[in-house]
């Protein structure tokens, strides 16, 4: 499996699948990204609503084959985003390497070659950097395997994607920005 660190607006990424976040308590509790999806995909969007299987916990993840206008072949939703729960740090970090893990084995199980997200941060709870460590260590044993898998992060800010390529270098993760 390839990572790659991509500077650009993750909707417009060329992946068969993308991973989308919410508040899996029940609908209408979508992320920023899912509304953009949304406003891009309406009908793709209303299709995912009658699938998603409320509630879907913190920290799980859901794929739902896409029949309709998306570009997207699968949508992998996370439950990443809480409304209601407080946690601390550690426990967020615990919801965003379980769910990441979930929509990487996901991607497998429906033998996709690629799949794009964001960075998990569950919005404004998690720390960018925290998030996107957390990502990569999900991501680093798939790595040393040989998979025909190529997982995307995009960042919409030059910045962060630097700052991003420059955590995985200081992780051993040496990855390089497109």
């Amino acid at each position: 499996m390839t990572v790659r660190l991509i500077h650009g607006d993750v909707l417009d990424a060329t992946t068969e699948g993308l991973i989308l976040t919410i508040d899996g308590t029940r609908k209408g509790l979508e992320g920023n990204l899912a509304r953009a999806y949304a406003r891009r995909w309406p009908d793709s969007f209303e299709e995912l609503g009658y699938e998603i299987p409320y509630p879907l916990p913190l920290g799980r993840a859901v794929a739902v084959r896409i029949e309709d206008d998306s570009p997207f072949r699968v949508i992998v939703l996370a439950s990443t985003l809480h409304h209601l729960d407080v946690l601390d740090e550690r426990q967020k970090v615990a919801v965003t390497t379980s769910a990441y893990s979930e929509a990487i084995a996901l991607a497998r199980r429906f033998r996709l070659r690629s799949i794009a997200s964001a960075v998990l941060s569950g919005g404004w709870r998690l720390p960018v950097k925290a998030a996107l460590h957390a990502m990569l260590t999900v991501a680093r044993p798939f790595s040393e395997q040989e998979s025909a898998l190529s997982v995307e992060i995009h960042f919409k800010e030059k910045k962060d994607l630097n700052d991003a390529v420059a955590h995985a270098n200081s992780i051993a993760f040496p990855l390089r920005p497109e």
